[in-house]
């Protein structure tokens, strides 16, 4: 028996290499939790990054198999286009979303307690036109301006206040970096919304046999625990200043 284990071991275990992209931070997180769940599976994994390119052209490379795979928020047109691995690859982190917006606006916020509330605020969101989101906000009667084209416009369109965007929407995760990285611009102090719906990996339709195995490690990895033991690891900032995501007001947001 303890042969027969050893032989299947090696026989499932492969080198994989991976090329990925997006920001820093969304580069560094996806390496790290597939690294961990494909080494947990036996595989050697040897990654390279194309750099960070706007999501039009993120999406092209990944249909041409450029691109192994990204971690992105659920579309109809991404699952059409690409594999879907549909597990959750924040613990719905990514689902808690902080707002960044103008320093002078907090007073707006300050008050807020509940969806209907928030919504009579009037302020307006800021998206890239891919984003899931731009569907939650509407499913929720909120105001939201999607743009076309490179979406870190947003944050000098709100930082102008003369663009019709009052704020940016970001996971929580997503804050830890950015609110250091566009000083202009202030974390939200007082308020979290809610949806319940995680960033999914999505692979290249060329990668059927990476699709397999990444299918197989992640949902081991989920029914294991070992992707929640990786968010937590990786993001304990969340819960200090600034972002304090447990000392936020809860607004639920519904899903389409």
């Amino acid at each position: 028996m303890a042969l027969f284990t050893l032989i299947f071991s090696f026989a499932r275990a492969d080198e994989i290499n991976l090329t990925l992209a997006g920001t820093q931070e969304n580069y560094d997180y996806t390496a790290k939790i597939l690294t961990r769940v494909l080494e947990a599976q036996g595989h050697t994994v040897n990654i390279s990054s194309v750099g960070d390119l706007p999501m039009t052209r993120l999406e092209a490379m990944m249909a041409a198999g450029d691109i192994s795979c990204l971690i992105l928020g659920k579309t109809d047109s991404r699952t059409e286009q690409f594999g879907l691995i549909d597990i959750g690859m924040t613990n719905n982190l990514i689902g808690q979303r902080i707002l960044f917006i103008r320093g002078q606006d907090q007073f707006i916020y300050n008050n807020v307690n509940t969806l209907e509330e928030f919504r009579a605020t009037d302020q307006v969101a800021g998206m890239g036109q891919a984003w899931g989101d731009v569907s939650i906000w509407h499913k929720n009667s909120l105001p939201v301006q999607p743009i076309v084209g490179e979406w870190r416009q947003l944050y000098k369109m709100v930082e102008s206040g003369q663009r019709g965007i009052d704020y940016i929407s970001r996971g929580a995760q997503e804050m830890l970096d950015e609110y250091l990285l566009y000083p202009d611009l202030t974390v939200e102090k007082k308020l979290v919304l809610v949806y319940q719906r995680d960033h999914v990996l999505y692979v290249s339709p060329i990668l059927t046999k990476l699709y397999r195995q990444l299918s197989t490690a992640l949902e081991e990895a989920q029914a294991n625990g070992l992707i929640a033991d990786i968010v937590r690891g990786y993001y304990p900032e969340v819960y200090e200043d600034p972002i304090n995501l447990d000392q936020r007001r809860v607004i639920n947001l519904a899903l389409p």
